[in-house]
């Protein structure tokens, strides 16, 4: 469809309509699900104007969302389904009774516009399938969406008002509980810790912060906390979220305009478990909302844990008052777990495989994988249907030809971490030299990865003053740096190869 048109701007706003559902089909495969079924899927294309094409969103918050996040995106989307370019892309909140522009034109038939407006959401009970199946499959798995939140729920509880607000949460892991945890010197802080508040939830350790690396066990003691209380305590409301999910949930509360029930949902409960809380660190009107519900919570005595990759004071994107707040609990660390560690893990997952594999294998994969738990029970698992498939024992031998993947290089050790080696780091990554970073070079490969080793600096070593980072890359001022974070975050949400080579610096550099 072309978008060099000679005709009027009505005729211009019906080639906008006609070729709005294509851009939604390659916009569903560049910006993230969030991103997706949040907001562009109840965007509407109201008018195509000179170079200026107009969208519709229904709240300020939408606006904000995709203009930071996915304005690239969709221009680029639209340049192409429109076979033109330098369009500008203007978005308005508009009142939900906005009428479809072109509807009654004549030159499309109304059933027609109202499919190119009408949004695609996950289905409700007892929808037609059939009918919304394109739909069907851009809506997230059922057991990690946050519901729709919606004023209606059924039942009651004592001593509240109205009936009971439905109990927001992820499903828990059966396996992860205090029986299965290992303990060893990295984490019997953490593991004491979260053991006293499932026998006294709300009296002791509150809140309880947890933090450490990925796949060091955080989350197995946030669902053994729950499955604790849920066995000692039936009757207590225990939820148990990621940050992730309660950014989701809130921003459905935004778009059905249900924010008072989504606040009786949350602060409604006895027990909150919020995982990978670094996730909202960003979120403005997320972290605000999170901020008023830990306080309810806190302030009423109902128990709080939180767990994340950083520190408290390593959150440096979020509002001091929320860190204070963290740290006015317990604070526990969770460090990787040492070689006597490592080998229990791996003991009991034979144990719990009714596995024969020798104490010399173990003890080969306990050496050789030493940061995380879960490369360490994936190294077994894979060893073990390895050995099963070629019908050989699984020997040391063996375990060296089949583990190449795991067995990796120990990452630089973050102590110590400059933004010159951050800059090499990323120089290598992306096939540049480094002095073509820290120099004026504006080649659009250079330009990326300058600004991924400014972001990076930034988010690597919050301890470092500004003035420190800016002088090693040539004296660039503060304005520079915070365009390229930005720059940064907004290509990371539509881009998954940047995403994946951000985190393969990460691990390089030791974070």
């Amino acid at each position: 469809m072309s978008g060099e048109l000679e005709f009027g701007e009505e005729d211009r706003t019906q080639t906008l309509l006609q070729v709005w559902d294509l851009c939604l089909a390659l916009l569903s495969t560049k910006v993230s699900p969030v991103t997706f079924n949040s907001f562009l899927s109840d965007t509407r294309p109201l008018s195509y104007t000179g170079n200026v094409v107009t969208l519709g969103v229904a709240n300020p918050f939408a606006r904000e969302w995709l203009e930071s996040r996915a304005a690239n995106a969709i221009r680029s989307a639209l340049e192409f389904h429109l076979n033109t370019s330098g369009l500008q892309v203007k978005i308005v909140v508009m009142p939900r009774e906005t009428s479809i522009p072109g509807a009654a034109s004549g030159r499309k038939d109304a059933s027609d516009a109202k499919r190119v407006l009408q949004p695609k959401l996950p289905l409700d009970e007892g929808e037609d399938a059939g009918a919304t199946e394109a739909a069907s499959t851009m809506s997230a798995k059922p057991s990690t969406t946050p519901p729709r939140v919606t004023p209606k729920s059924s039942g009651s509880r004592s001593g509240s008002k109205g009936a009971v607000p439905a109990l927001p949460g992820l499903p828990l892991n059966e396996r992860f509980t205090f029986e299965t945890f290992v303990v060893g010197r990295s984490n019997r802080l953490a593991f004491a810790g979260a053991m006293n508040v499932a026998e006294r939830p709300g009296a002791v350790y509150n809140p309880l912060f947890l933090y450490g690396g990925s796949g060091l066990g955080k989350t197995h003691l946030l669902h053994a906390i729950a499955h604790a209380i849920k066995r000692t305590n039936p009757k207590m409301r225990v939820a148990y979220v990621s940050g992730e999910y309660f950014a989701q949930h809130y921003i459905n509360a935004l778009k059905e305009h249900a924010t008072d029930e989504f606040r009786r949902q949350y602060r409604e409960i006895d027990v909150w478990l919020v995982d990978d809380i670094q996730f909202i660190a960003g979120k403005e009107h997320t972290k605000e909302e999170f901020f008023h519900t830990f306080n309810v919570l806190y302030q009423s005595g109902r128990q709080v844990v939180i767990a994340s990759e950083r520190s408290p004071r390593d959150l440096n994107t979020m509002d001091e008052r929320l860190r204070s707040r963290f740290q006015s609990g317990l604070i526990a660390d969770i460090g990787p777990p040492d070689l006597e560690t490592r080998i229990a893990i791996l003991e009991m997952c034979r144990q719990r495989e009714g596995a024969e594999v020798s104490d010399e294998v173990l003890h080969y994969i306990g050496s050789a994988i030493q940061s995380n738990i879960r490369a360490l029970e994936g190294a077994l698992t894979r060893l073990l249907a390895y050995s099963s498939v070629m019908g050989v024992p699984p020997t040391v031998e063996l375990a060296q030809n089949v583990l190449g993947e795991y067995l990796i290089d120990k990452p630089i050790p973050a102590r110590g971490l400059t933004p010159e080696a951050i800059i090499q780091a990323v120089a290598d990554q992306f096939g540049v030299d480094a002095a073509e970073i820290v120099g004026t070079n504006r080649n659009k490969d250079v330009s990326l990865a300058r600004h991924v080793a400014m972001y990076l600096c930034r988010e690597l070593l919050p301890e470092q003053r500004a003035r420190h980072i800016g002088a090693a890359f040539g004296r660039r001022d503060h304005t520079t740096f915070l365009y390229a974070c930005q720059r940064i975050i907004t290509l990371q949400e539509i881009d998954p190869e940047l995403r994946q080579a951000i985190l393969r610096l990460r691990r390089s550099l030791g974070r």
